[in-house]
């Protein structure tokens, strides 16, 4: 059998190679090479913000502003975002918030009626930023009380003469919902519609690339859709709610950890570790030879998200350090499937190598796409989007690379994988690292 490529990188051996024309042919694969986004949405519906809050209203930015520091109802955070991934508390005085900048302002219209940005948005927020040279940007964060679907809706008016970008993000700026810019004298208006979790941190930053502004009009609702949950989340596992030996999916069926023994492979309990931040909680920590299964088959066939944050400790040599992976070489989009794997290609210069099997059949087709990847092992944030005929790859909130894909090709027949490239030879579990915060929605969220 001779193993075919499109594009990319592939770890595949000539002596492996030669092994399976020899045998006849092989029911496995032998590579151990891998295991945007589209701007418009990030789950924005296309509704404008209404005047009000809609029932049943959750909180209310504005509404909820009375100068205490948790705001009406103790629902809320106003912070000086330090874009790091570390946030602290701006200082509460006569009814405004004040970051360590004090051009970093958050206040009301209801204080300031005569501000500019009042004639377009009554009753709004003031949120004022020193700019990008500052060492922060003012954000508001709101917490989801229970899982449940939430609808964000965001007004901002920018009276001023420059423009400014503000971003609606969950839990880090890296897992970016919206980008959006507010042009000088216009109204920007966004509402996103998503799978909230218990504990989940919505942000709006005021973060321009440039210059800052003073009084940006900012109305925010959180409402309550009434949708069933979830309604597009399939995994969401974020390894704090480890019990035994499962992860909790809070969107689905668990995630087993299991060490790998050569066929029959052991559950055990899942060792922990810190997370990318705080704020995020306990990490999954995983060692070569250990690896997650999912239950059951994800959904492929509309729009789709994959997403996790990843910290390598180092290669298992010789083998690529597998991510995730449904890879389904016994389908193969040629049959009606086509499937997803994420790895880190081993080498001096990491690659972040992204891939689907577009054939099944001798010879073995896969079409990926591959990026730089950090290798001072750090906390990244991976995105993956397959929307509009393409595949995404996006690293840290910024696009890096895509592939074309048609609709529907990431399908499986195999359930999810995490450390491991599910049952394809090199057979077994080479990633040696910690993951965290694991989600797979129907839908494209965007990089940036």
């Amino acid at each position: 059998m001779v193993l075919i490529r499109r594009s990319g990188v592939l770890g595949v051996t000539l002596g492996l190679v030669l092994a399976c024309v020899l045998l006849g042919g092989c029911g496995q694969s032998l590579f151990d090479a891998h295991g945007a986004v589209d701007d418009g949405g990030g789950g924005g519906d296309g509704t404008l913000v209404p005047a009000t809050c809609p029932a049943p209203c959750l909180a209310d930015a504005a509404g909820d502003f009375d100068g205490t520091t948790g705001g009406a109802g103790n629902r809320w955070r106003y912070l000086d975002d330090h874009r790091d991934r570390t946030w602290t508390a701006m200082t509460a005085a006569a009814m405004a918030m004040t970051g360590a900048d004090p051009d970093n302002h958050i206040t009301t219209c209801a204080a300031h009626p005569t501000a500019p940005a009042c004639t377009a948005l009554p009753g709004a927020l003031l949120v004022s930023s020193a700019g990008a040279t500052s060492a922060a940007d003012p954000a508001i964060e709101v917490t989801a009380p229970t899982a449940q679907v939430i609808q964000l809706s965001l007004r901002a008016h920018v009276a001023g003469s420059d423009d400014q970008t503000l971003r609606i993000y969950r839990n880090s700026r890296e897992d970016v919902l919206f980008t959006g810019v507010a042009a000088a004298g216009t109204t920007l208006d966004h509402a996103v519609t998503l799978d909230a979790l218990a504990g989940d941190r919505f942000l709006v930053a005021l973060a321009p690339s440039a210059k800052g502004a003073t009084d940006v009009g900012l109305r925010l609702f959180v409402s309550a859709t009434g949708a069933s949950f979830p309604s597009t989340c399939q995994v969401a596992v974020s390894f704090a709610a480890a019990v035994g030996n499962t992860a909790d999916n809070l969107c689905g069926g668990d995630f087993t950890h299991q060490l790998d023994s050569g066929g029959s492979d052991m559950p055990t309990p899942p060792p922990l570790a810190p997370g990318p931040f705080p704020e995020l909680g306990k990490a999954a920590d995983i060692t070569a030879d250990a690896y997650f299964k999912g239950t059951g088959i994800l959904d492929k066939t509309h729009d789709v998200t994959v997403q996790f944050w990843v910290k390598l400790r180092g290669f298992v040599d010789p083998y690529n350090a597998w991510l995730f992976s449904d890879l389904d070489l016994d389908v193969g989009a040629a049959l009606g499937g086509g499937d997803l794997g994420i790895a880190i290609v081993n080498g001096a210069d990491p690659k972040l190598d992204v891939t689907t099997c577009t054939q099944a059949t001798s010879p073995l087709m896969f079409d990926d796409a591959v990026t730089a990847y950090p290798n001072d092992g750090s906390w990244q944030f991976v995105r993956v989007v397959h929307t509009n005929g393409n595949v995404y790859v996006c690293l840290n909130g910024a696009r890096k690379t895509s592939f074309a894909a048609a609709p529907g090709l990431l399908k499986s027949t195999f359930s999810p994988h995490l450390g491991r490239n599910v049952v394809w030879t090199p057979s077994g579990a080479f990633f040696n690292g910690e993951l965290d915060d694991v989600r797979v929605l129907t839908g494209a969220l965007p990089c940036d």
